[in-house]
């Protein structure tokens, strides 16, 4: 039997498909645009009214979704590793929906183990002429399909054909596929400010030519993506794939001739733009995709020489502790990569990493603060120690903390401070002892 017959054999209907799911199951699916948002909403329907006690593991909806709702509360439970504002919106509902704390390197310690799931969900493209579904733009490791009993596969049409070895898989390793197209999320990036170019410029002029990048999404990465045009023959090992990623890469600035791991490939596990970038990865052998716990490991991170690694924080303290997730006590989005990535760059030949933030933020009762402040505000989770920070970056400068005494820390992060705050920081950082 050729693949194409196994393909018709295990092609069911939505109905069918969702029907594989028994109460109390474990169901695993993997990250933002590999979410089969479709059969999700179908599994929604049918678990509000016949089943009890499912949990559901994965990371960062991009996209609404039926099973984000309270009417599933006690028939669906959904644990994410990341959370996004969908997540945002539907915990602020009431919906059953926490955060699962976690670095992203190690998740497959948890889905092998602890959270071990009998079902497996996901989207994937249109089979290639080998019989291989690509896993797109958002790859689980395929060794989940050695542990889980049932495996479905949301057929998309719109799903690129990523490459990578780890990243296809054949028809005859699926137990049942549904033939659904959805269109992917799509983010487009509003021009960076003025504020972000400043933030930019204290990294860029600090990234060597010949470097190893990664950053990942929004204004500052717009920025970063814009200011590096200057620069030649630079490398991606990124966890998120992006517009500004893709820009460079047309532009020949990433071209991956001088990576010292993986040469002449982009490499990523997320991506998340417009549907440009979507097009760019179809079958684009200058990218693969490699799943997380293989990409995010520090220690494949930091085979790459020169590895520049940019990250975003909402708060740092005085002594360089870093909140990159939460606002006080309310989960705002996740650990992540960004300590993966922080200690794959230290460890790196020639490797540098920057946690970026503006100067200050404006809180709900209108009144501007500073984002660097004695302590960290209450609640706060600590996202990156501050024994593995090395650059914190606001429009007013970059400063290494690396390996510093608490003395000098505090005196950097208060340079780089926003003017009307310096005094006033100075002054609390010699009150507690910071400073002599």
């Amino acid at each position: 039997m050729d693949w194409k017959e196994r393909y018709k054999d295990k092609l069911v209907g939505m109905e069918e498909a969702v029907a594989l799911i028994r109460s109390g199951d474990v169901v695993a699916s993997n990250f933002g645009g590999s979410i089969p948002y479709a059969f999700l909403d179908a599994l929604a329907d049918y678990a509000a009214e016949r089943l009890e006690d499912v949990t559901l593991y994965l990371a960062g909806f991009y996209k609404q979704t039926r099973i984000a709702d309270t009417r599933l509360n006690g028939h669906v439970a959904v644990r994410s590793c990341f959370l996004g504002p969908c997540e945002r919106a539907a915990i602020a509902a009431g919906a059953d929906i926490s955060y699962q704390s976690m670095h992203l390197a190690n998740i497959n310690d948890d889905r092998l183990g602890k959270h071990r799931a009998r079902v497996l969900v996901a989207a994937g493209s249109v089979p290639d002429e080998n019989g291989r579904i690509s896993l797109g733009v958002a790859p689980f490791d395929p060794i989940l399909l050695d542990i889980c009993e049932t495996v479905i596969i949301q057929v998309n049409r719109n799903m690129p054909f990523v490459f990578g070895e780890d990243c296809t898989i054949p028809v005859e390793r699926v137990s049942c596929l549904v033939a659904c197209d959805e269109a992917l999320p799509e983010m487009r990036l509003a021009p960076p400010t003025e504020e972000q170019r400043r933030i930019a410029g204290h990294i860029v002029e600090r990234v060597p030519d010949g470097a190893c990048v990664q950053f990942g999404i929004g204004g500052v990465s717009a920025a970063i993506g814009e200011a590096l045009m200057s620069k030649r023959d630079l490398g991606c090992h990124s966890e998120m794939f992006t517009d500004p990623l893709m820009a460079l890469m047309k532009a020949g600035v990433i071209n991956n001739s001088r990576k010292s791991f993986c040469p002449g490939k982009t490499v990523f596990t997320n991506a998340l733009g417009s549907s440009e970038l979507y097009a760019f990865m179809d079958r684009n052998p200058a990218l693969e995709a490699h799943p997380c716990a293989w990409l995010n490991d520090p220690r494949n991170i930091a085979k790459n020489d020169n590895m520049i690694s940019v990250n975003g924080a909402l708060c740092v303290d005085l002594t360089g502790q870093v909140c990159a997730e939460s606002i006080g006590f309310r989960q705002f989005s996740g650990t992540g990569g960004q300590l993966d990535y922080v200690r794959g760059a230290r460890w790196s030949k020639g490797g540098k990493s920057f946690l970026t933030l503006p100067s200050v933020f404006t809180d709900r009762k209108g009144e501007r603060r500073s984002n660097i402040s004695l302590t960290l505000p209450t609640g706060s989770i600590v996202t990156t120690p501050r024994a593995d920070v090395h650059y914190i970056v606001t429009e007013y400068g970059a400063a290494d903390l690396q390996d510093e005494p608490v003395d000098v820390r505090a005196k950097l992060l208060i340079a780089i401070a926003h003017p009307d705050y310096r005094d006033q920081l100075l002054f609390e950082a010699k009150k507690a002892g910071y400073i002599v």
